[in-house]
């Protein structure tokens, strides 16, 4: 009786692997999409929208430029970098990896549909780690004072791109132009 019920439960653990929760997913939950959720929705509210808000933006606010403040900078600050700061680096940390790690704090990313685009990592306080579907470390993000995030490729440079809290639960991802690309991570 315990073998059957321990098979039971390991097939359970691994049909659920993977999967959304449904409190984070916005496809269950509409409350989550900014598409559905004007308090959350760069597009209807615009203290959230960096075309809006100066503050959230980068281009405007040198506080949180990569390019004129050297504390967001992974070329100049080594403490934010993960491939000088192996707590960050998922490739020697292997518990960063949400596929790896059932414990992982982070979000999930979505498309403009709500469809599951990959995952968002928390290295620490200041760092969020980026990953496709698969697993695959795709880049990482550094946090500034204002709670934006500088996207930032396996290359350590900046791609331009950035993320902006949506005042409630997740971040809305944008160009360098500060345009919404329609993603978002909850």
């Amino acid at each position: 009786m315990k073998l059957i019920l321990l098979f039971f439960f390991a097939i359970l653990s691994l049909i659920t692997y993977g999967q959304i929760p449904i409190n984070r997913n916005p496809q269950m939950n509409h409350t989550l999409s900014p598409y559905s959720n004007e308090r959350i929705s760069p597009e209807k509210n615009l203290k959230i929208n960096p075309l809006f808000n100066w503050h959230l933006n980068p281009y405007s606010n040198a506080a949180i430029n990569p390019g004129s403040n050297a504390l967001i900078n992974p070329k100049l600050n080594t403490k934010v970098n993960p491939h000088y700061n192996q707590l960050l680096n998922p490739l020697v940390s292997l518990s960063l990896n949400p596929l790896v790690n059932g414990n992982w704090t982070g979000y999930y990313l979505f498309d403009k549909e709500g469809n599951h685009q990959g995952y968002y990592v928390r290295g620490d306080q200041l760092v969020m780690l980026c990953f496709d579907l698969k697993g695959k470390w795709t880049g990482y993000m550094v946090q500034t004072d204002n709670k934006t995030y500088n996207c930032f490729n396996l290359n350590d440079e900046w791609t331009g791109g950035f993320a902006c809290t949506d005042s409630d639960s997740g971040v809305n991802i944008f160009t360098k132009d500060g345009e919404w690309t329609g993603e978002y991570a909850r």
